[in-house]
């Protein structure tokens, strides 16, 4: 998906601000204007206000609430539709998506404050990611997508047993001074497609 630079993305305190990451996700983004799209941990809102320009509806859903209002206000600065809502992964998105777009937070720490829960991906770097792609098929629609930023820094073994019921197609790589970072198109195997 091409930058738009015509977009007015506003950073905000205590919100993850975009970065190489968000951008590498946003290139690897392909979104048709029918399709319905859910992203995962929206931050500013830069990935959001992108696809609310493009896509058929957009939802939004972080669990910081100071990102909620950013994503929040910079769709409306823009003019941009779109639903932002707090919640903890899916606690608080029932519907199901052609798309689900996610830059989980993927370095090994704890969430011991606000700002880690940007990054902490728990003590390998995996365990959001897990969690998310353990209830990411029940909120696709048929023939749905996921498309997940991944990163180096996760540990390989934790990752490849959460990726393991997935189709994999990667579409995107960049390498940083100290990590790779590369995008995935997930694909529910057979019996992993949710309820």
């Amino acid at each position: 998906m091409r930058y738009r630079q015509e977009l007015d993305i506003i950073e905000c305190q205590e919100v993850y601000p975009p970065s190489e990451d968000t951008f590498l996700l946003l290139d690897a983004l392909a979104v048709g204007g029918n399709e319905t799209v859910l992203e995962m941990g929206p931050g500013t809102g830069l990935i959001t206000c992108h696809l609310a320009a493009c896509a058929s509806s957009v939802v939004a859903a972080d669990l910081n609430p100071l990102a909620v209002r950013c994503t929040e206000a910079n769709l409306a600065r823009n003019g941009l539709p779109g639903d932002v809502r707090e919640s903890d992964l899916f606690a608080n998105v029932p519907e199901r998506f052609d798309v689900i777009v996610f830059n989980p937070p993927y370095c090994p720490g704890t969430d011991d404050d606000r700002l880690a829960l940007a990054w902490a991906g728990g003590p390998d770097g995996v365990g959001v990611t897990a969690r998310f792609l353990d209830e990411a098929p029940g909120h696709l629609l048929p023939g749905g997508r996921i498309v997940l930023l991944l990163s180096t820094e996760m540990e390989p073994n934790a990752l490849n047993d959460a990726l393991a019921p997935f189709h994999r197609v990667e579409l995107k790589r960049r390498r940083l001074f100290f990590e790779e970072l590369w995008v995935e198109e997930l694909r529910p195997s057979a019996g992993h497609d949710g309820p």
